[in-house]
């Protein structure tokens, strides 16, 4: 299994769900950003490719937001047919993406807590409060 990484930034852009092949394989990109407390003078937006049934993860981020994906690097060599030379492909597939606060705080909702279970040798009408 791959390492996972995080990242965290500003989403400049979401792209649209497309296919590749003939066999229908669908990806789609995000462009993250500089962090909203990056220090750099210039930009670094870095791009990451959610495949498959991971593309509908995008679909409710929004430019602008701020986001932490979590992501594994994933790379593929290619030998080309005409001249037999090598090429390497590197990839960022995005896993996971967390729409996130301005303070880092995520802006899912935490579940809540689940009821304790009444103790089961006594009734539950005989509770005292």
């Amino acid at each position: 299994m791959s390492q996972l990484y995080d990242y965290t930034g500003v989403v400049e852009e979401v792209g649209k769900t497309f296919s590749v092949g003939q066999n229908g394989f669908t990806k789609r990109e995000v462009i993250i950003g500089n962090d909203i407390d990056s220090t750099s003078k210039w930009p670094n937006p870095v791009k990451f490719t959610f495949k498959k049934d991971n593309c509908q993860l995008l679909d409710g981020v929004k430019k602008g937001s701020r986001a932490r994906i979590r992501f594994a690097i994933d790379g593929r060599r290619w030998d080309d047919p005409k001249t037999g030379t090598a090429k390497y492909f590197t990839d960022l597939t995005g896993l996971k993406i967390e729409v996130l606060n301005a303070d880092g705080s995520s802006t899912e909702p935490v579940p809540a807590p689940a009821e304790p279970d009444a103790p089961e040798d006594v009734p539950v009408d005989d509770m005292p409060f």
